[in-house]
């Protein structure tokens, strides 16, 4: 389903001019009593519906994936990938990790400068996280002030040094005026792990860093 959203436009081009063009066919091959003028008409409406209604479906598919607020990748887009990325590790053998992130002191931010502010301070945040991860990394919101990334063939040194850069950047620019900072969980994928149990596992080694707060923790630094 995802293959035909990305690709909606270009197939009912093809589509469209396919059906066109077959009739086209039948009136100059097969001499089937049809205007060959209004087959080639036929033919460009269809291919022009097709376009138009593609790049529709695509618009569609992406707002449902979306997050409003933040522009990011919402929770269902978030376990798509996490499957596809989980199967292309096992199979690879690559390593692949999650961080489940949240925002300290967030609740008090909204209540005294309004939910309005909040939702810039999202965004802020969320563009801070996009541009300390890859391209090929998955920036979600997972919902309220929490957010996950997957770190596609990363290691769990590699993951935990980039949450960790992304909690310095958040700390030194709203730490002081919003008394604002991050936690955050992160974790590996075990072989023949199940994805259920690796959120699982991710979101308790989030509960240890709220604990602390301003914290990064990865699943090694305590006893499961």
């Amino acid at each position: 389903m995802q293959v035909f959203c990305r690709y909606a436009p270009l197939i009912l081009v093809v589509l469209g001019t396919m059906v066109g063009l077959t009739g086209y066919y039948l009136d100059m091959v097969l001499r089937v009593s049809f205007e060959r003028l209004l087959w080639l008409g036929a033919t460009l409406l269809l291919a022009l519906a097709g376009l138009i209604t593609g790049r529709m479906i695509q618009r569609l598919n992406l707002s449902s994936l979306t997050d409003f607020t933040t522009g990011l990748w919402n929770r269902r887009y978030f376990y798509l990938r996490l499957d596809e990325e989980e199967a292309r590790a096992t199979k690879k053998k690559a390593p692949l990790c999650v961080a489940m992130i949240d925002v300290d002191g967030f609740k008090a931010v909204n209540d005294t400068y309004g939910h309005a502010a909040g939702d810039l301070l999202l965004s802020d945040l969320a563009a801070i996280f996009k541009k300390n991860t890859r391209a090929t990394d998955v920036v979600a919101r997972w919902g309220g002030d929490e957010f996950a990334i997957i770190f596609s063939e990363t290691s769990i040194k590699d993951a935990h040094e980039v949450i960790e850069r992304i909690r310095q950047k958040v700390e030194a620019k709203f730490s002081s005026s919003y008394d604002l900072t991050i936690s955050a969980g992160v974790i590996s994928l075990e072989p023949n792990q199940d994805i259920r149990d690796l959120l699982i596992k991710a979101d308790k080694a989030l509960y240890k860093a709220k604990e602390q707060k301003n914290s990064v923790i990865t699943i090694t630094e305590f006893i499961r």
